[in-house]
């Protein structure tokens, strides 16, 4: 143990020389933190529509109205004599609205005139929310205007959001952002000292002292749990301030399974710094593997159910995957180990797997040398 701590206070000496790395442990997780949990939105909001009112009638113009209404769609002008098809080209607008000409004529004799609606479905998640969005315009002016009679209230059916009441992005990206910022910098830091011993030699000590490869990885990688630790403060009491976090009732499954994250993340950080013993190359790796995969593959953006089955399984082998679950578990739901029992398993099956690597490959390079 005593060696473990003294690997530990070496790290700690270098780890102080080097004010580019305190600042990437301390600063960079709260600008990302802010940037991922308040910048991004399920939303659609102000979606540009333009308009082609052949009909120009009172009518027309009140069908119009209704979509001027919403939060969703902000009506533009058209240019004259140009096309729908030109114009939505030129993304002058997102959606364009046709109404023909008898528009109204034909909605008093009691027929149904048609009205166009062109999307831009380049983004073909909004284009099909855009036109759902439409369909419940249309028909929210045609009850308005006794077009087609309300249904009889067999069932009244009265919703109530649970967790996330407001349905507020902040609140579901705030939660994601966390699991989020403590895999990528612990997991950096990790990497970038570790792939530092070999582009200095200064990892020859290692091989040449009394430390086992075990020691030796214990005593790099408490640093920057600690240092860990101290992101996870940081952070949660920002979220705390800004995105509506609540103090679980039964902080501990949190608590363990932070522990067991920030494990995780160093240890496969160590491991990119000693497969690839390049800083430039860790980085890449350590990109790649728990940034970019964790920010498409773990739930953070959208549900892990809705991801291909042909690359699902990648997602248990995340440990972002397991952590953003364990925290929208104790601070949405505020439920503990009866749901979060598996994940936290998860972590501690991935944490010794990316340990036992770690200490292959040392033994393997003691090994050659």
């Amino acid at each position: 143990m005593k060696k473990i701590f003294a690997q530990a206070w070496k790290e700690f000496m270098l780890f102080r020389r080097d004010k580019l790395l305190i600042l990437l442990a301390v600063l960079m997780p709260i600008v990302l933190m802010l940037l991922a949990g308040a910048t991004q939105s399920l939303r659609l909001r102000d979606v540009k529509l333009l308009v082609y009112d052949y009909d120009n009638t009172p009518l027309s113009r009140t069908y119009l109205e209704t979509y001027g209404a919403a939060l969703t769609f902000r009506i533009t002008p058209t240019r004259g004599g140009e096309s729908p098809e030109r114009a939505l080209a030129s993304w002058r607008g997102r959606a364009a609205l046709i109404i023909p000409q008898n528009f109204e004529r034909d909605f008093r004799r009691g027929a149904e005139p048609v009205v166009q609606l062109l999307i831009d479905a380049t983004d073909s998640n909004a284009a099909t929310a855009l036109g759902n969005y439409a369909q419940s315009l249309n028909t929210a002016f045609a009850l308005q205007n006794d077009k087609v009679p309300s249904p009889p209230k067999v069932v009244a059916l009265r919703q109530r959001l649970w967790y996330n009441p407001g349905l507020s992005n902040r609140v579901y990206f705030g939660t994601g952002a966390l699991g989020l910022m403590l895999i990528i910098f612990p997991a950096l830091l990790g990497a970038l000292t570790t792939a530092k011993e070999y582009e200095s030699g200064t990892v020859i000590q290692a091989y040449a002292s009394s430390l086992s490869a075990v020691q030796w990885i214990l005593g790099k990688a408490l640093l920057y749990v600690l240092i860990g630790i101290v992101e996870f403060v940081i952070c949660f009491a920002l979220g705390l301030l800004w995105f509506g976090y609540r103090i679980p009732s039964n902080p501990g499954v949190l608590l363990i399974a932070t522990l067991l994250y920030l494990l995780a993340g160093v240890f496969f950080g160590m491991m990119m710094g000693n497969a690839t013993k390049n800083q430039s190359a860790a980085i890449q790796g350590v990109q790649m593997g728990s940034f970019l995969l964790s920010l498409l593959l773990s739930g953070y953006l959208f549900a892990v159910r809705n991801i291909p089955p042909q690359i699902r399984w990648i997602s248990s082998l995340l440990p972002a995957t397991h952590y953003v679950q364990i925290v929208r578990n104790s601070i949405l739901r505020d439920v503990g180990w009866e749901t979060s029992g598996f994940p936290v398993l998860m972590l501690l099956l991935l944490a010794f797997s990316f340990f036992a690597l770690n200490v292959l490959q040392m033994r393997k390079m003691q090994f050659s040398a």
